[in-house]
């Protein structure tokens, strides 16, 4: 899944760069919640090995999974935070099934490839 978050981090980033451009600062704030679990899951990839060697206990799988799992409390953090400032109840409800729904099921997805290899 590492290729997978590197290319949604790439299209999240573009996806900012042409809003900021069009004007809409707003709209960029409301899409930066994408980009932490796949952040943290390359942030995991990159230092779980470093990290193995100072836990006994705990392997580089083991500390991809703590990283996506708490980038995904984070962001849920994040999100709802940001819907509170929403003040439609629809747009906000979209924000939050959407955002959230995607977050969740990234993670899964992220999680349930991790797994076979514990």
């Amino acid at each position: 899944m590492l290729t997978e978050s590197f290319i949604l981090l790439i299209l999240v980033v573009v996806f900012c760069y042409f809003t900021l451009r069009s004007g809409r600062q707003g709209m960029v704030l409301l899409m930066l919640p994408l980009l932490v679990v796949p952040g943290a899951n390359v942030m995991g990839f990159a230092l779980a090995p470093q990290l193995d060697k100072l836990s006994p206990l705990l392997g580089p799988e083991h500390w991809r999974i703590l990283f996506v799992l708490g980038a995904v409390a984070v962001t849920m953090g994040l999100v709802g935070g940001i819907s509170r400032n929403i003040k439609q109840k629809g747009f906000r409800r979209g924000y939050l099934f959407v955002i959230g729904g995607f977050t969740l099921i990234f993670s899964f997805l992220i999680l349930v490839a991790a797994l076979p290899n514990l």
